[in-house]
């Protein structure tokens, strides 16, 4: 597959009707992605197939690589091709009667999507990325204190700006003014976005 978008969708009922839904849901999710499938049995548009639901027009290059099905709410974790699988999700969500939510991240296209405004299911709202340590150890604390680790997510710019005066020593009253002191190069910030 060329870049890979990660794609997680949680599909969840707000009415008695769309409950209904939801289980018919987990059984067709169940039955498509039992634990333990191979890759190659794991296309999402296995799915569409066995439950005869129309894909013209539908982009369905992406893998179903993990599932977490809840009482009241199903999570598929796929590997996407390039971009989100947005309208085959709302093709899913729309044939069961269901809703959806999706928080996508493809970094070498710069596409970070989470469309759970409320944060119900999804609550990354920021992401920090440490890809390379200065050599003028001007942010020794920062890589230090991340422990190796190289990606970072944050629910709310508040949280985000307390980590990087706690773990950074760097102080900024926005993250416009943070993403101003930091060098690109070496520390990002990305913000996740509904562009739906």
């Amino acid at each position: 597959m060329a870049n890979i978008c990660m794609d997680t969708v949680v599909f969840y009922a707000i009415s008695d009707r769309q409950e209904k839904g939801l289980d018919t849901l987990k059984q067709a999710v169940n039955d498509c992605y039992p634990a333990g499938t191979s890759v190659d049995d794991s296309g999402l548009c296995r799915i569409f197939e066995q439950n005869d639901i129309p894909t013209n027009g539908i982009n369905l290059r992406s893998n179903v690589v993990d599932v977490c099905t809840e009482d009241s709410y199903i999570t598929l974790y796929c590997d996407s091709a390039w971009n989100p699988m947005y309208e085959a999700y709302l093709c899913l969500a729309n044939h069961f009667g269901v809703c959806f939510e999706l928080e996508a991240e493809e970094p070498g296209c710069g596409i970070y999507i989470n469309t759970d405004i409320n944060g119900a299911y999804r609550t990354n709202q920021y992401k920090a990325y440490l890809s390379e340590r200065p050599e003028d150890s001007s942010l020794d604390m920062l890589f230090d204190n991340a422990h190796g680790d190289t990606d970072f997510y944050f629910s709310s710019d508040k949280e985000l700006l307390q980590w990087f005066r706690e773990c950074g020593g760097i102080t900024a009253d926005s993250i416009e003014t943070l993403r101003e002191t930091l060098d690109c190069e070496y520390v990002s910030i990305h913000e996740f976005v509904n562009p739906y």
